[in-house]
């Protein structure tokens, strides 16, 4: 119980809500980023049949965006590594994300400007290359970004308040990035990318006037950990080891539905492309209504037992994809809406309380190692979600191949299978997560 005391015996001192909207707005900016490709990058690349010229081959995209991804992960622990031992007068993670924020912009623009507008092998080997720089700025941004909320909000309060806002901004982001149907439809692809880029750079940047790090975080020359010695460190973190293993699981599921949901529009409902805009203001308005709630259930029985609940919720909900069609006498419309709207309200502990999990488990970190090493953990982290869009996106380009069309012999039967798998996912890490080691700090208060 020595450990409980360490980790919970922290005074309660909420700072002004201002930092809190500082780092949100960044998060803000990054979701745009990050929501717009999962959203479309697929789709702009493999249009259905019918539904525009195919930029790559079919067959090879996902082993692309797979190789992408592994070459980014590599580098991504070094990045968590450097983060945590950076010495500046500006700190530890400002430095990454003020230099990265601009090259990010501009990578996220090319990645919409392929050199052909056909399909081509030169295509595919632009798409790797600029995904590769897409993605390491993206890390240099996220990797500290994430590492900074520990820091700045080091109360179970304040770290529920700043994930609220956090939360509630990236849906703000994610309903920005569903206007980009909207815009593909009536200006194109390219003058969407550079509509976002220009979006995306004040959320990125207006924040430093603001942003400031705590001091005396910065680990001494002396004491600090050599790369392989953090790794084991952070390796061993069985509490890391069982959000790790459900994370994967729940990510994947909720990354196959974000990447799907265009092809859910026009080939399961049968709507126009630019419908996709009430696909996800249906899906983001019932989170942000959503997210009070589990602020409410999380104080009342505990963390654990809301986020365990959601992922039940969303394994029984997600397969209901199977369910639409004409043959029910509702609109396909209206059941696409009413499928994802119930989904969202199920994911809502899902999308929300992870980061409050990862907060503790480094501060669970610090009473073993006795130094603050968010970097080395939301790198990890980082690098799992490289490697999970990667296999998602390999593992999606071949399951539509199946039917990811209503031209295709099958129709959508891929598509439709998406929801099916990601169901059974999200069931699978339900399962993985009673064996989370640090349940006992996920209870509520008790009462006085």
């Amino acid at each position: 119980m020595e450990q409980t005391t360490t980790i919970s015996s922290r005074t309660e001192s909420l700072p002004p809500v201002r930092i809190d909207i500082s780092f949100s707005l960044i998060m803000l900016g990054t979701t745009i980023a990050w929501s717009v490709n999962d959203g479309w990058l697929l789709y702009f690349y493999l249009p259905p049949e019918g539904q525009g010229v195919s930029l790559v081959p079919l067959a090879f995209y996902g082993i692309v965006i797979l190789i992408a991804r592994i070459v980014n992960a590599v580098i991504t622990p070094p990045i968590g590594y450097w983060s945590d031992n950076l010495r500046s007068k500006w700190g530890r993670r400002v430095p990454f994300m003020f230099i990265a924020s601009l090259p990010l912009v501009i990578s996220f623009f090319l990645l919409w400007t392929p050199p052909l507008q056909s399909e081509a092998m030169t295509n595919l080997i632009y798409l790797g290359v600029i995904l590769v720089l897409f993605n390491i700025t993206q890390n240099l941004v996220i990797i500290p970004l994430g590492s900074l909320l520990p820091e700045l909000a080091d109360t179970d309060h304040h770290r529920v308040r700043m994930t609220s806002w956090s939360a509630s901004f990236q849906l703000i982001g994610i309903i920005l990035a569903g206007l980009a149907g909207l815009l593909i439809s009536r200006y194109g692809y390219v003058l969407m990318a550079l509509v976002y880029a220009g979006v995306m750079l004040p959320f990125l940047y207006l924040p430093f006037l603001v942003l400031r790090e705590k001091p005396g975080r910065q680990i001494e020359v002396a004491q600090r950990m050599g790369f392989m010695e953090s790794m084991r460190a952070t390796l061993t973190n069985r509490a890391f080891l069982m959000l790790t293993a459900a994370g994967i699981c729940f990510w994947t599921a909720t990354t196959f539905l974000m990447q799907s949901i265009p092809y859910i529009v026009t080939e399961i409902c049968q709507q126009d492309v630019g419908t996709t805009t009430y696909f996800y203001m249906a899906a983001v308005l019932p989170l942000l209504a959503c997210y009070p709630v589990i602020n409410w259930l999380s104080a009342r029985y505990g963390k654990w037992k809301v986020f365990s609940g959601s992922l039940l919720a969303s394994a029984i909900v997600l397969p209901g994809l199977m369910l639409i069609s004409p043959a029910l006498p509702i609109p396909l419309l209206t059941q696409g809406l009413i499928w994802i709207a119930l989904q969202a309200i199920a994911m809502s502990g899902v999308t929300m309380l992870p980061q409050a999990f990862a907060a503790e488990i480094t501060d669970y970190d610090e009473t073993i190692t006795g130094q603050r090493r968010e970097g080395a953990y939301y790198s990890a982290w980082s690098l799992l979600g490289q490697v999970i869009g990667g296999v998602a996106a390999m593992v999606l380009s071949l399951l539509f191949l199946l039917g990811r069309s209503q031209i295709d012999p099958n129709g959508p039967l891929g598509v439709r299978l998406t929801g099916l798998i990601g169901g059974v996912l999200m069931f699978a890490a339900f399962l993985l997560f009673f064996k989370y080691p640090l349940r006992y700090l996920s209870r509520p208060a008790e009462k006085s």
